[in-house]
């Protein structure tokens, strides 16, 4: 079942703790990230408040960003 997350305020990676933008409008407060907690066959997504698409860096692992974000909006 797909679910769709939106996680209020920046997403930050690394040990510095750098914030995610959207390359297109550089948005960082808002994201939706999309994806299917039951089926690992589906691609997990990002897309900035505007909905733009947006890359998610090589240190988000994009599953586990999609579940945390699940476990927090429960």
């Amino acid at each position: 079942m797909p679910t769709e997350i939106t996680v209020h305020g920046p997403i930050t990676h690394g040990h510095d703790h750098t914030t995610v933008h959207c390359p297109t409008c550089h948005a960082s407060h808002s994201h939706t990230v999309r994806g299917d907690l039951s089926d690992d066959t589906t691609p997990v997504t990002l897309t900035c408040v505007n909905g733009h698409n947006v890359p998610l860096p090589g240190t988000i692992d994009a599953r586990e960003l999609l579940f945390t974000a699940a476990m927090r909006a429960e």
